[in-house]
């Protein structure tokens, strides 16, 4: 509902990892993502070249070079596919594709665009004093004549472990909802192009964006924060073809999940246990078609019709909160199935050590 975003099967699509495994791989959550939407099919290899690349130059690895295209052998993709369920640790997994890398199995093709210096790390004034946060070189943007970051990285601090085990989770207490229509959905030209009548119902149609980072729109901060705490993650199409995983789950956790199917929208709200963790979430209907990778709007944010609001007729819609981004009232208020909070956090997630305890202990 925002707009203006600030600067089929299951395998795809639960993503699970330790904090523990995290930290000791030091492996940024954009690299995680890259490798399984490629194991997966979901995008080419030249997309995951960086996460190669960028593995090999951490450590410090002579990789072999090709002249044609990437060369990655099947066992590595098995390998990945594995570690998508779980069935291979994060240690152990990228054990194997530092190994690969080594050893030559893995080509890299000579032709990649990857610059190790677009991946020079620049803290900034966004300091938290529970993670290290920084920004790469190729992620700031000049806005009113300042750089700022458009996308930021977290890693653990080696002198906060005493407050990483009160807010650290077992995985399989919790599962965290990531938003995958709705950041495909604000991905211009798309919904909001249409919203602001500079296109035509085309653009109510949008390719699924599995390789693009998650953003404002996305809730890519409290991704990041949350999966360093242990948190299992599955993106909307994980729910949206496999409903019933939700119910393995002692609790759900929403972000700013704005567009959602009708199955995902009913696997929501039947859970009894669910934190609504940013406001605006289940507010419009979509359809998607995984032949072809598209959401498509169908009902909600004045579609079809202007009087249209919430395109499920949800009475519990509160996104009159989502523009309070400071979050310097920050409350839940208790519904039937879980808890909402009255404010947009995607500002503070990473440096309150508060929120998170309230998120652990719900």
């Amino acid at each position: 509902m925002r707009l203006i975003a600030v600067v089929s099967a299951l395998l795809l699509l639960c993503v699970t990892f330790s904090s523990t495994a995290f930290a000791e791989t030091k492996t940024p959550y954009w690299v995680i993502q890259d490798l399984r939407w490629w194991a997966n099919d979901k995008i080419p290899v030249t997309r995951a070249e960086p996460a190669l690349l960028w593995i090999g130059v951490k450590e410090n690895i002579k990789m072999t070079l090709v002249d044609g295209p990437t060369q990655i052998p099947p066992s590595i993709k098995n390998d990945t596919k594995r570690w998508n369920f779980g069935e291979i640790s994060n240690v152990d997994f990228f054990n194997k594709i530092k190994s690969g890398l080594k050893d030559g199995s893995i080509k890299i093709s000579s032709k990649s665009k990857f610059n190790i210096n677009d991946y020079k790390e620049r803290e900034f004034s966004g300091f938290s004093p529970l993670f290290r946060t920084f920004a790469y070189k190729k992620d700031f943007v000049t806005v009113n004549g300042e750089l700022a970051p458009r996308d930021i990285q977290f890693e653990l601090r080696s002198d906060q472990n005493e407050t990483y085990k009160k807010l650290t989770v077992n995985e399989k207490d919790a599962i965290v909802i990531a938003p995958l229509f709705t950041k495909s959905a604000y991905d211009e030209p798309g919904f909001y192009t249409y919203y602001r009548g500079e296109c035509s119902t085309k653009c109510l149609t949008k390719k699924i964006q599995y390789a693009n980072p998650y953003g404002y729109s996305g809730s890519s901060n409290a991704l990041k924060v949350l999966n360093l705490l242990g948190y299992k993650t599955i993106t909307d199409v994980g729910v949206d073809t496999n409903p019933a995983i939700l119910s393995k789950y002692k609790k759900v956790i929403v972000l700013h999940s704005e567009y959602v199917t009708q199955t995902e929208f009913d696997a929501i709200t039947k859970h009894p246990h669910v934190l609504f963790l940013y406001p605006n979430a289940l507010y419009a209907k979509v359809t998607a078609n995984y032949q072809n990778d598209t959401v498509t709007l169908i009902r909600g944010h004045n579609y079809p019709d202007k009087e249209i609001r919430n395109g499920f007729n949800w009475k519990l819609d509160n996104s009159k909160f989502e523009y309070d981004s400071t979050c310097k009232n920050l409350n839940f208020t208790k519904i039937k199935n879980g808890k909402m909070l009255n404010c947009f956090p995607e500002h503070i997630i990473f440096s309150d050590a508060n929120l998170l305890k309230a998120i652990k202990d719900y």
